[in-house]
């Protein structure tokens, strides 16, 4: 679910230095904690990624990221 309807952008960062990782707002879970992460202020949106294709290659440039373990599965590598 994106948090606001008006938002373009399909990912968001928790920039959080122990937690680095990227979720999928079209494929949210319970388990992401979005709302605590927009909570302690450490969400940002991706806005240089607006697809799959595009999120590889940002995920590549920005090895310390991760893909959530439950909304990005496929790119959870850590």
């Amino acid at each position: 679910m994106r948090r606001r309807p008006q938002t373009q952008w399909k990912y968001l960062l928790n920039i959080d230095e122990d937690n680095k990782e990227v979720h999928d707002l079209d494929n949210e879970k319970t388990s992401c904690q979005i709302g605590e992460i927009i909570t302690a202020n450490n969400a940002r949106y991706l806005k240089e990624a607006t697809n799959e294709s595009e999120l590889v290659q940002w995920l590549r440039q920005n090895p310390d990221y991760d893909g959530c373990a439950y909304c990005l599965q496929h790119h959870h590598r850590k």
